[in-house]
């Protein structure tokens, strides 16, 4: 059995297509939608993985609000290489060998993991998890074993080969050939989760096949999929009476490395700082207050790493000389009681209740923490403008290199978390005209379209 499988910087799918219905995977019983799992893992001292909505439950169940101790671990010796020199070793030359040490919290009792797809296009080889060091390729395994193992169980049958979708243009990939080598990254990862055969289709391109099912004449279709990691367009020609062989042809693509988790950050950035520091002073010189901290929960999995005495033993400080201590408390807070998920948390649910309200607020309240942040509307798309207009010149650039005017566009597919964003919605009606707006599912259309795709290569073979 072949199937699609959508891995997602967010969100993850599977399905299968028989040639007349489609099939999809409850891969995550405890999530909202059984068929759409978060793509979240959770490695426990002993390795063993949780994935989905219960990766992110034992997350909070085993860290939220727990004691750290941190203790420095040896991790080897570094070798210095040495010209002869008389500054301090007088006529030394050769090499000489330094303890290498790191601090740990020994009572740390798992690791959480997200937005693993983000790093394939980047220079992350890996990482060391409870004294083990796993390559990028096989944390993502852990996950796609799970997806594949659900699968088989569902269905009742081996999964022998799937096809993945890949975005136009990867996180942080600033050329084809970084593309490559996080496509060639991830199918090293499919096959070591067992996947015996894997191939790629694009993402819109997928989106495209889902829709083509619905409709009973050839169409120009601009596929606007944006979701948490990128923005992927396609504009392309789709039905069975086009006139081509496949019934199928594309003109152009383009993307860009920008969507929903960026957003998040533009959020943070924009109102939550303020309540964990930025804007004080510390001291008896009045400085102002360390910006490598406040950067640093911009990314939430970088948040953990200041829970280290110096960064306390700092924030004690400045809590006692600040001309705001609460604001010097709720950080250290934020960073003792582990509360960095709960607040990406809060930030993205935000986001999502501005698509269809005017105002919402971002509440996060827990020892020495009480925020309750009012966002309207306006003021997220002003958070988000420049990055609003790059999608806007990718949009306009894709449709040009497609040699099509927008008149001659007939349907813009959007789909994906972040093309419900009305910013967005306003920006494809006002290029293309509001009456040409298809809403896809917006989060199972790519994968039901890598179903089709998988049936195709499935029934040739």
């Amino acid at each position: 059995m072949f199937i699609g499988l959508d891995f997602g910087t967010t969100n993850s799918g599977a399905a299968m297509f028989d040639g007349e219905k489609l099939h999809l995977c409850p891969l995550d019983a405890a999530s909202w939608n059984r068929a759409v799992m978060r793509s979240t893992l959770y490695l426990s001292r002993d390795h063993t993985a949780a994935v989905g909505q219960e990766a992110v439950d034992r997350y909070y169940r085993e860290n939220t609000g727990r004691p750290s101790r941190m203790v420095r671990r040896y991790v080897g010796e570094v070798e210095l290489a040495l010209a002869e020199t008389t500054t301090i070793w007088p006529t030394v030359s050769g090499s000489l060998f330094r303890e290498v040490y790191v601090l740990v919290d020994e009572m740390l009792p798992g690791r959480l993991l997200h937005s693993l797809k983000s790093a394939l296009a980047t220079s992350y080889e890996g990482t060391t998890i409870f004294d083990r060091y796993f390559t990028l390729e096989e944390l993502i395994a852990l996950f796609l074993s799970q997806v594949r193992e659900r699968a088989e169980a569902h269905f009742g049958q081996a999964v022998e080969g799937v096809v993945i979708g890949r975005p136009v243009r990867f996180v942080d990939s600033a050329n084809e050939e970084q593309d490559s080598r996080a496509e060639s990254r991830l199918r090293q990862a499919a096959e070591l989760a067992g996947f015996r055969h894997v191939t790629f289709e694009s993402e819109p391109l997928a989106a495209a096949l889902h829709y083509e099912q619905s409709i009973g004449r050839a169409q120009n279709v601009l596929i606007f999929d944006f979701g948490g990691g990128t923005l992927d367009i396609t504009v392309m020609r789709i039905g069975r009476d086009s006139g081509h062989a496949s019934g199928r042809e594309v003109f152009a693509t383009g993307g860009v490395g920008i969507a929903g988790e960026a957003f998040d950050q533009r959020i943070i950035e924009q109102f939550l700082l303020d309540h964990f520091g930025q804007g004080t002073t510390w001291g008896p010189d009045d400085a102002p207050f360390p910006g490598q901290y406040l950067d640093a929960l911009l990314h939430w999995e970088r948040i953990p790493t200041l829970n280290r005495p110096e960064t306390l033993e700092f924030l004690e400080t400045a809590y006692r000389t600040s001309s705001d201590p609460a604001r010097v408390r709720a950080l250290e807070s934020l960073l003792v009681n582990n509360l960095a998920l709960q607040m990406m948390e809060a930030v993205e649910k935000t986001k999502i209740a501005l698509s269809s309200e005017l105002l919402s607020a971002i509440r996060l309240s827990d020892e020495d923490i009480d925020i309750w942040q009012p966002v309207t509307r306006s003021q997220f798309e002003a958070a988000i403008a420049e990055s609003a207009r790059r999608v806007q010149n990718c949009i306009v650039d894709t449709i040009k290199s497609s040699g099509l005017r927008p008149d001659e566009i007939d349907t813009v597919v959007r789909t994906g978390g972040s093309a419900q964003i009305p910013f967005f919605v306003t920006m494809m009606e006002r290029l293309c005209g509001r009456e040409k707006i298809v809403q896809a599912d917006v989060f199972s259309s790519v994968t039901s379209g890598l179903a089709i795709r998988a049936h195709e290569i499935e029934t040739t073979e």
